[in-house]
């Protein structure tokens, strides 16, 4: 019991070596016996601890102490340090001749050392009685509490998708163990007429105990009420503290009318989904339509312009001037709206603006967000900083396990074909096989390119028949297929990249050469790969070709500059050169 830990659990801090209890940092009024017995209940959160057990460890030798007497008194000491109540507990639970039970999430943190952040993931909700008309919220609830509590800062929430893999009816321990969180939000949803009741329950990850039960009710014409209304107990309950931003930005985003709301939560519910894209678009559409003002439509509808134009067949570039009109009207209605800034720096990126996508990521480096820092792994690698895109996905992966970033392109172009092989083709199937291919292990890539060929109907499609027909030795077929991605509105300056040293690989060095410069010229200046890659070594003699590598590295010079400026080394925890 003296090692010097601090124990962590909602706002408060139990320092074990001086025997201080603290609240957002100021000192708690607390005396010595009824700490130790906080301690003891802490350091055992989420078990139940018997009366026999704390008489063992605090009085053992006082024999002529009225135990039960001193017991109860320093409990209820405990309870009025923490604001806590008998009759409806959120860190001490009292269970009637068996002991007691601390139901607050704790995590433990070495004095000195960076503390550990709570971690939370909300899966989908249950219907409890099927309803076409509210089957939605099943998704779609979970999916803007998500959104709400990521933007704050002493909270790390697990996406969206993360929750939906495990699904409504999930083992707690197996979400515990994959997810890697403290606290599990579930819920359940029932219609009754025009009312819809919710009910949520936060459980500890680890213990699989009950921490709170909320249950809001509302008319289906008031649905952001309960969303409101669930989000701010459920930050209670954790006893999060909040600043005063934060506490305005729960609040801060409200559609005008319910309709709006409505149109919002349903366009979440079909976003995930690319054969479901254009009619989530749609009622992103009629979302702004009826509340102009609402910062989230606008920000999802900007993702959902920006993938379909960059994915699907029919996008144009029309698409990526409404994507970035929705993103900047996002934020000019809400400047501090986390979702918005994150999605516009993947389209400044994939826009040839890579430098102000890694600048916007970088200036809020400091959220504990691994979606920032999923966008920054492809900023970096767009400006040429290598080690500092692969430094952003190991702490993206620090924050939560299972996120995917783009870090395997990085190491393509750091030509570590070693750790990009052991990838699945199906993630990433043009540059995987090709790393595949560099380890003279290319055929084994190819059932499941020719499988792939098939099924796909993205634009993805000519990558995959590019990198198989080259694998095959088909080589006509494979510029056939880079040509063709080359001749449509496709604009990603990285996927360009890609098809500049293709080409050049087989000797097309005219059409690789012009090529090259649009990328370069489009904003993508990944000088360290350019200047190594064997595969543009066919350009290496052309004039041209010099010219514009020099672009290239006067751009990732400028972009050196500026992440360091930013304080980006200090952020990500790397040096770069």
């Amino acid at each position: 019991m003296s090692d010097p830990v601090i124990l962590l659990f909602g706002s408060f801090e139990l320092h074990s070596e001086t025997g201080e209890l603290r609240h957002h940092g100021d000192l708690v009024k607390l005396p010595p016996q009824p700490f130790k017995v906080l301690e003891v209940l802490a350091r055992r959160g989420g078990q139940i601890v018997t009366r026999a057990e704390i008489r063992g460890q605090i009085w053992c030798g006082d024999t002529f102490v009225d135990f039960e007497q001193g017991l109860n008194f320093c409990i209820r000491q405990i309870r009025e340090a923490l604001g806590d109540t008998a009759d409806a507990p959120q860190f001490i639970e009292t269970l009637p001749r068996r002991g007691y039970r601390f139901l607050m999430p704790v995590s433990a943190s070495v004095a000195g050392q960076p503390r550990r952040l709570m971690r939370l993931i909300v899966l989908p909700f249950r219907m409890l009685r099927p309803d076409p008309d509210t089957e939605f919220l099943a998704f779609s609830l979970p999916d803007a509490l998500t959104a709400c509590l990521s933007g704050l800062g002493k909270l790390v929430v697990r996406s969206t998708m993360a929750g939906a893999r495990f699904g409504a009816d999930a083992d707690p321990k197996t979400v515990a163990a994959e997810a890697d969180v403290d606290v599990i939000v579930t819920g359940t949803v029932l219609r009754a007429g025009d009312e819809v009741r919710v009910t949520t329950q936060l459980a500890d990850a680890s213990a699989g105990t009950l921490l709170a039960s909320h249950t809001a009710q509302t008319s289906l014409g008031n649905l952001f009420r309960m969303q409101d209304e669930l989000s701010e107990r459920i930050v209670a309950s954790l006893a999060l503290p909040l600043t005063a931003g934060e506490q305005h930005a729960l609040r801060r985003d409200v559609p005008a009318n319910a309709m709006a709301y409505e149109f919002y939560l349903r366009g979440n519910q079909l976003s995930y989904d690319s054969k479901q894209w254009s009619i989530a678009r749609d009622l992103y559409l009629r979302s702004v339509e009826e509340d102009p003002a609402y910062a989230p439509a606008w920000a999802r509808l900007g993702r959902i312009h920006h993938v379909m134009s960059k994915y699907l067949p029919a996008g144009t570039s029309d698409g990526l001037e409404k994507a970035e009109a929705a993103l900047r009207r996002a934020l000019e209605l809400n400047p501090d709206l986390a979702l918005a800034h994150k999605l516009l720096a993947q389209l400044d990126a994939d826009q040839g603006r890579a430098r102000d996508a890694m600048t916007r990521l970088i200036e809020r480096g400091h959220a504990p967000d691994p979606e920032l820092l999923v966008g920054l792994v492809s900023a970096c690698r767009y400006c040429g900083l290598l080690d500092a895109s692969v430094a952003a996905h190991k702490r993206a992966i620090e924050l939560d396990p299972r996120i995917k970033t783009s870090v395997p392109h990085t190491w393509f172009l750091q030509a570590d074909h070693v750790r990009l092989a052991a990838v699945k083709v199906e993630e990433f199937p043009y540059i995987v096989p090709l790393a595949l291919a560099e380890l003279r292990r290319g055929e084994e890539s190819l059932p499941t390119l020719r499988e792939l060929e098939q099924k796909t109907k993205t634009r993805l499609r000519d990558f995959i028949v590019a990198a198989r027909a080259l694998l095959d030795n088909n080589l006509a077929e494979s510029i056939a297929a880079v040509n063709r991605i080359i001749a449509s509105d496709f604009t990603d300056p990285e996927g360009l990249f890609y098809l500049s040293r293709h080409l050049a690989h087989l000797n097309e060095t005219r059409p690789a050469l012009d090529l090259f410069q649009r990328v370069v010229k489009g904003g993508y200046f990944c000088f360290p790969a350019m200047a190594a890659d064997p595969w543009l070594d066919s350009l290496r003699n052309e004039p041209a070709f010099t010219r514009i590598l020099h672009q290239a590295e006067t751009q990732h010079r400028d972009a050196v500059a500026a992440f360091k400026q930013l304080g980006g080394e200090r952020i990500l925890g790397v040096a770069v050169q």
